[in-house]
């Protein structure tokens, strides 16, 4: 989920008017950060999704103990950077560490490298994606990769 469909949801849930500033308040970074982040459609990280969830004392995402591994998506045979970054919060979530910090660790990965994946939908390379494969053995591949279920 990226800063202007959050801000949509909260203010469905609420009925009050959001504005990013209020986002940037509530995470403790500059306007223009927040601004140049719904420009370019960059994830919002779960730490950060939890401080707003806070906020509002809303519940916005479903929390699950076992993420959707292999969700109905049409099949294709390009990379889908554009999912990526939602995929790996799945996984991030369903694993429980909301910490991305900690998450890092837990890949073997750097932390700017998985901030890269989740805010700039960079794509993984081969060792980053066995790490992340060997993490998550019961992931399906084609998912991880492709966001769809081999045909």
């Amino acid at each position: 989920m990226n800063f202007l469909e959050l801000q949509t949801l909260i203010q469905n849930k609420t009925n009050k008017r959001i504005f990013l500033s209020d986002f940037a308040k509530i995470l403790n970074c500059g306007k223009a950060n927040i601004s140049n982040r719904a420009k370019n459609f960059s994830e919002v990280t779960v730490s950060e999704l939890q401080k707003i969830e806070k906020h509002f004392g809303l519940s916005l995402y479903n929390y699950v103990s076992e993420p959707i591994l292999e969700p109905e998506f049409s099949s294709g045979c390009l990379y889908d950077a554009e999912q990526w970054g939602k995929r790996l919060l799945m996984l991030q979530v369903a694993s429980k560490i909301y910490d991305s910090r900690d998450f890092a660790k837990y890949l073997d990965i750097s932390e700017k490298r998985l901030d890269e994946f989740i805010r700039k939908n960079k794509l993984p390379d081969g060792n980053e994606l066995l790490k992340i494969k060997t993490r998550f053995s019961k992931t399906s591949m084609d998912w991880l990769l492709f966001g769809s279920k081999s045909t």
